[in-house]
């Protein structure tokens, strides 16, 4: 109020001024100069207004991102329903069935029993919970049956496509490579070179049982030391010939003559199932090895083995060449190298007071042969030769206790 007050005094000065100044001044004059003198107080009257809100004006949207790519799958709620569908179908399949079946024996049940109920003896409850427990077998081979049903039409469909696919191919490949293509198919192996194979092993075999013949007598005096130095029947395994050839001992003692001891390990070794041709002291045989483990590891060979029985005054000697060429190793074919074995059974009398016994020294050598040299760092080489040498020791504490049991055996029926 006082700023008006003086604002408009002022404007009154200015009013009387113009009148007593002689210039004349026209009307336009006069406006252009009160706005002139008017114009800063024009400005603080303005700042001192109230400042109204600013009104908001109308918000734009704003403009849409780009849409994301999805990294999921839209149809994912869907394909599970309909997987929980096919799920529930069968289970009701099933139930259904399961519900026609006792329905059915139900109305048979209740129509042979009419009039006849009284108390059920012990025999009738074991009766009934036999045929209770037949049923549920019953059924359950039969829901089996169905579920094999589907998958062998499901394996016909599969190989029905397969045989599609391997008819239609080679004239595809005519057609496109008229003239080029040589077909091939594969068919046995011709019976005459199989038997000149085996006939070449056996005959280094043979000359191989004779050589390990001669040095029985020099590996077991200088390894029964050590032996000596370990519990009856525990392995002795050891390296030789630069890591190549691997070697296992073992010896045991039996209450049974020299004699005795040497027929046991004969009729063990005559018991092996395989293309045998057994003359005088001598088994020849070729037959199929398989070996496993607790971890269900396998690995399977063919096998050529030469065995030769010395019967003399102090000793009996059994020694034994063998050929094993590795086949199949976790489901997979081998190649490329093989393994040759030389083994002996030494057993000697011994004087234990007044009774008969023996003692049984067993050997086991195997000596890899790699075919190409590339293949001495092969990882499934090594593996495999790893597995061979680890099944040394149970070889040989299994010779003993199958030979001890016969043995036992032979004793009992006697």
């Amino acid at each position: 109020m006082h700023e008006a007050e003086s604002l408009q005094e002022t404007l009154e000065f200015l009013d009387e001024a113009l009148r007593g100044v002689d210039v004349t001044l026209d009307g336009d004059d006069i406006s252009s100069l009160k706005s002139s003198l008017l114009e800063p107080f024009e400005q603080e009257l303005d700042l001192l207004a109230p400042i109204a809100p600013p009104q908001e004006g109308p918000r734009h949207q704003s403009e849409p991102r780009g849409r994301r790519k999805t990294n999921y799958n839209q149809n994912k709620a869907r394909q599970e329903r309909h997987a929980e569908l096919v799920k529930l179908r069968g289970e009701v399949e099933n139930l259904e069935f399961t519900l026609k079946r006792l329905e059915t024996i139900r109305g048979k049940r209740c129509s042979g029993s009419l009039g006849h109920k009284g108390k059920e003896t012990n025999g009738k409850s074991a009766w009934k919970e036999a045929c209770v427990r037949q049923l549920k077998r019953r059924l359950r081979a039969e829901r089996e049956n169905m579920h094999l049903r589907k998958c062998i039409e499901k394996d016909k469909q599969l190989v029905k496509s397969m045989q599609n696919l391997l008819v239609t191919r080679p004239a595809l490949w005519n057609m496109v490579y008229p003239g080029t293509r040589q077909h091939t198919r594969r068919i046995e192996i011709p019976t005459g070179y199989m038997r000149e194979m085996a006939d070449l092993i056996f005959d280094e075999l043979a000359v191989g049982v004779e050589a390990s013949y001669r040095e029985v007598e020099g590996l077991d005096r200088a390894v029964s030391p050590l032996l000596a130095c370990l519990p009856t029947c525990e392995p002795l395994l050891r390296h030789a010939i630069n890591g190549r050839r691997i070697e296992a001992f073992c010896y045991n003692d039996v209450p049974f003559g020299m004699t005795e001891t040497g027929n046991a390990w004969w009729r063990y070794w005559n018991s092996y199932r395989g293309e045998v041709d057994s003359v005088d002291d001598v088994v020849t045989e070729s037959f199929g090895w398989e070996i496993s483990d607790a971890a269900n590891t396998s690995a399977t060979f063919y096998v050529q083995q030469i065995l030769r029985r010395h019967v003399e005054n102090h000793r009996t000697v059994f020694v034994w060449n063998g050929y094993f060429e590795p086949f199949l190793f976790k489901g997979k074919r081998i190649r490329g190298v093989y393994y040759r074995e030389q083994s002996y059974v030494l057993i000697k009398p011994i004087t234990q007071g007044k009774e008969e016994s023996s003692r049984v020294s067993s050997c086991e050598m195997i000596t890899p042969y790699i075919l190409e040299p590339s293949m001495d760092n092969d990882p499934t080489v090594a593996a495999v030769t790893k597995f061979v040498v680890s099944s040394m020791s149970s070889d040989i504490i299994t010779w003993n206790e199958m030979v001890e049991s016969l043995l036992l055996d032979q004793a009992r029926q006697n």
